[in-house]
């Protein structure tokens, strides 16, 4: 049940994210606020996050990965000069917004867009579902979580005040201190 509700916790992170958060109003306003359009949009992101978030049943066993994972995760949620550095090398993807595309695939590709920000509270879902016994669950969680962000903010952003940094040190510690547990009793 932990597992679950990190996941499900990660997934509301993820979209509270310094470059996620500020773009998913202006995202959602360019579908030209057509319900139609905007619940397309909605489910192309919704597609293309869990497809990233099922990478641990194809991986699945391969439990020294998801500890490596959970350990660089961890320190990149508390290391800033990690998170710029990484960032840059993976924001490259931005050139793909330029296309003019139908809001389906727009939605869909604004999942790997948003990778650059969204990679560490992903990787640390992923490397808990390839721990877990039950991975299919743990994603589908963190799919959920990311959803009723969005879901959340859309409906009543202009009233939600967030310190971030503050959120992303202490998770990060936090999962830190888990994997370390979780490796000792694995030895």
């Amino acid at each position: 049940m932990f597992e679950e509700l990190l996941a499900f916790f990660l997934g509301v992170v993820s979209v509270l994210s310094p470059c996620v958060l500020p773009v998913l109003p202006i995202v959602f306003a360019g579908s030209g606020l057509k319900i139609k359009d905007s619940i397309a949009l909605f489910s192309g992101l919704i597609l293309s996050i869990s497809l990233l978030s099922l990478t641990p049943i194809l991986i699945a066993g391969f439990r020294p990965l998801a500890f490596a994972l959970l350990i660089f995760f961890s320190i990149y949620l508390i290391s800033d000069r990690l998170e710029l550095e990484f960032s840059r090398r993976i924001s490259k993807l931005g050139r793909l917004a330029r296309l003019r595309l139908p809001s389906f695939l727009v939605g869909f590709f604004l999942g790997f867009l948003w990778l650059p920000c969204i990679v560490p509270f992903l990787g640390i879902a992923v490397s808990e579902a390839i721990l877990s016994e039950r991975p299919l669950l743990v994603s589908i969680c963190y799919v959920l979580g990311l959803a009723t962000a969005v879901i959340v903010i859309l409906l009543f952003g202009k009233n939600l005040k967030i310190s971030f940094g503050r959120i992303r040190k202490v998770l990060g510690a936090a999962v830190l201190i888990s994997t370390l547990y979780l490796m000792s009793l694995y030895k």
